[in-house]
């Protein structure tokens, strides 16, 4: 069969942008256009590729696996016009980013946005396992997040580094020390965070190392609840040093045994690294990348 670029496009634009209307929008066409593309890329096959609501759509389990497919085709697009245009800023788009480490990252993005003013920003703030899984689905066009296993599909830029710290009242009777052991704080009552979070693996291997358990009774989302929790005399919390941001209320301590360094990484996959956007964002994050050891050699 002989599926055209326009039902492709339709299509796809459909479930981005989550309806016929905002789609012929994206497309500059009509919706009856958008409507009469995607009737025909449906009448290929032997199950509908949307669920239709009275304002939305939503892909079935075919269409799911046809958008998996197709939204490839985006790629090669662009990439042809990179390539025929090789100098060509990123213009009037829209960048993907999904981000789990605000306090490092932040400051990045607003400097690309500062650089490229037509481009439109879109970040989605999550654990660092959605942020891999985001990539690999591409839904997001860059990762900012601690890339720890590597994966054929994915390419990584170390962009900062630091360690686990503990966070306690600044009346807790640990909280005069210069650190804290883990067993120090295997004894105290733990604010802990859910599994998939990235903060809390890395506290449940450092434990484990010392054959010592994590355990507490408050499960919290995010470091601002983590702080609050910690503030309201609920146990010690833990965060990522540079992901916490300064609080005259509590206190941080190093954790003696906590000496490997959490590398957050700029994360990408490797087949769309020369795409607009992406590969501006790649550029700045090594600019800054070598701006910052240019600044450290000189120390």
């Amino acid at each position: 069969m002989n599926y055209s670029m326009a039902e492709i496009r339709a299509f796809n634009a459909t479930l981005q942008t989550g309806n016929f209307t905002r789609a012929a929008a994206l497309l500059s066409v009509s919706q009856p256009a958008i409507t009469a593309q995607i009737r025909k890329l449906e009448s290929r096959f032997m199950s509908p590729l949307l669920e239709r609501f009275s304002k939305s759509v939503r892909a079935t389990e075919l269409g799911h696996q046809l958008y998996q497919i197709t939204r490839q085709y985006h790629d090669l697009e662009a990439a042809i016009d990179a390539l025929s245009n090789p100098t060509l800023a990123p213009g009037k788009m829209t960048l993907q980013v999904a981000n789990a480490s605000s306090l490092i990252f932040m400051p990045l993005i607003a400097e690309f946005s500062r650089r490229f003013p037509l481009t439109t920003l879109k970040i989605r703030s999550v654990t660092t396992s959605e942020c891999r899984q985001l990539l690999l689905n591409r839904e997001v066009d860059i990762g900012l997040f601690p890339l720890m296993n590597d994966n054929s599909e994915l390419s990584r830029l170390a962009f900062s580094s630091h360690r686990l710290v503990a966070v306690l009242r600044l009346d807790h009777p640990l909280a005069h020390k210069s650190a804290v052991s883990v067993r120090e704080l295997a004894a105290e009552p733990l604010i802990i965070y859910k599994p998939e979070a990235y903060t809390q693996q890395t506290l449940e291997q450092l434990f484990g190392r010392h054959q010592l358990t994590v355990s507490g009774n408050v499960v919290v989302d995010g470091r601002l609840d983590m702080s609050e929790a910690v503030y309201h005399g609920l146990g010690v919390g833990f965060a990522l040093e540079q992901d916490f941001s300064s609080d005259s209320r509590l206190k941080v301590l190093p954790v003696t045994e906590a000496t490997d360094d959490v590398i957050e990484h700029v994360v990408w996959m490797k087949n769309r690294r020369n795409l607009p956007g992406i590969r501006d964002f790649i550029h700045l994050a090594i600019e800054q990348r070598c701006g910052a050891l240019s600044e450290l050699s000189e120390l």
